[in-house]
């Protein structure tokens, strides 16, 4: 349309050189107005739209997801579509812009995909379109009203798929198999005498032997232990860690490791601390024990300030009296920095099973075991791999007084932790 229009304003230009370009003139630009209207009235008006978005409810901390916005006019059948949703920068939507055509009933369906690096509530705008014909000049935007409020919670997506696989008897990690499906754990209850009708595979052939007459092993539901999840929010938990910062990389962990140990009859309790005690939930079953977790990690907020290890399990052993499975979610750096920690963890140790769970920086472990090519990369190397072996030797000074450590690459944090927490429970060390 701009080179048309341009064209007739160049024959009403030299229209003063000819009459004839003068007429010339007219003609087009009458012809190009008849067009130009003509096109625009093929094209539906502001009004007649209708939007909706599918997305999750909710979205998932650091898991891509999609966003399809439907849009729907029956004056717009088989006209092309562009969409650009005012979706909140937060979240990454890309692409930003997506194209589609309305098809025979006026409907359109286009989707684009999120990431959700960060907890919180979000608003999504209004949604601007751009309708138009294959062959047509003109372009009709409007813009539909449709604000919505999100929530990104802890990932939730996960869950989903650590519990279709834990249902085929798969180990979180892959290439690994469970050896009991959940449910299935069973203790010894005591002998009796067989009655028809026992199952002949419970039968103890020993104790038949001894006795001199048919008797059975009476089995019972293993009483489910008990599992805290102690979270460190302090200071260094803000350091980023891949795409997440390693509070989110443990809230995540935190969720898994709750649900999983819910299906395996475990009561759960968590606590959160900083310099001081933020949170406790004290150990119970049920779903509504897991959205109280859910919730409580949803609103964790990191604080700059040091975390004081002995309030958080002085407080932890005062407030649980029953020898229970402590996992601590915090950073653990050179035995000098986690002096506090060591000393703590090894004292809460004497009547707890307690487990130290830390992650590792990827782009440190990349800066360890990448090639060294020049001066710059050496140094680098050295520093990375004194950092390691310093938090190695921490683990170690952890492991001789009898607590357990977990020290994997924050992106495999969640299946690591359930992996370590499986293969306690099913030792019988829980």
């Amino acid at each position: 349309m701009i080179w048309a229009a341009a064209i007739g304003a160049g024959l009403i230009a030299l229209a003063v050189v000819s009459p004839v370009l003068g007429l010339v003139a007219v003609v087009f630009n009458a012809g190009l107005a008849i067009i130009a209207a003509r096109d625009l009235a093929l094209l539906p008006g502001r009004s007649g739209y209708t939007v909706r978005r599918t997305m999750p409810e909710p979205f998932s901390l650091g898991e891509p997801e999609d966003v399809t916005v439907v849009v729907q006019n029956r004056a717009a059948a088989g006209l092309m579509a562009r969409l650009a949703d005012h979706a909140p920068a937060s979240l990454r939507p890309e692409p930003r812009e997506v194209s589609g055509r309305f098809d025979a009933n006026g409907l359109v369906k286009l989707s684009y995909r999120t990431y959700s690096p960060k907890r919180g509530a979000y608003r999504f705008g209004a949604v601007d379109l751009q309708v138009w014909r294959e062959d047509g000049w003109w372009r009709r935007q409007v813009r539909l009203p449709d604000p919505q409020e999100v929530a990104v919670f802890p990932n939730v997506v996960a869950i989903k798929r650590i519990q279709l696989t834990l249902r085929r008897g798969l180990r979180a990690m892959a290439g690994m198999r469970r050896a009991r499906p959940p449910g299935a754990s069973t203790a010894f209850a005591g002998l009796r005498d067989y009655v028809r009708g026992d199952d002949v595979r419970r039968v103890s052939w020993t104790a038949t032997a001894r006795r001199d007459r048919p008797v059975v092993v009476e089995v019972e539901a293993e009483r489910g232990q008990q599992v805290i999840i102690a979270l460190d929010c302090g200071r260094l938990m803000t350091a980023p860690a891949g795409d997440l910062d390693k509070l989110d990389h443990s809230v995540n962990a935190a969720l898994m490791l709750a649900w999983v140990a819910q299906a395996y009859g475990d009561r759960v309790g968590m606590m959160t601390f900083d310099d001081r005690v933020t949170n406790f939930i004290k150990p119970e079953r049920g779903a509504i024990q897991l959205r109280r977790i859910t919730e409580a990690l949803y609103a964790i907020k990191p604080e700059y300030v040091e975390p004081d290890f002995g309030h958080a399990m002085t407080h932890l052993a005062l407030r649980v009296g029953r020898r229970s499975m402590v996992v601590m979610l915090t950073d653990v750096q050179d035995p000098e920095a986690s002096r506090e920690l060591v000393a703590h963890a090894l004292r809460l140790a004497a009547r707890h099973l307690v487990l130290v769970v830390a992650m590792s920086d990827p782009a440190v472990l990349s800066a360890r075991d990448d090639p060294i090519d020049n001066t710059s990369r050496a140094y680098e190397w050295a520093a990375a791999e004194e950092f390691v072996a310093s938090r190695r030797e921490s683990f170690e000074l952890l492991r001789r007084g009898g607590v357990l450590g977990l020290d994997v690459v924050a992106g495999k944090l969640s299946p690591a932790l359930v992996e370590r927490y499986l293969e306690l429970k099913e030792r019988a060390l829980l």
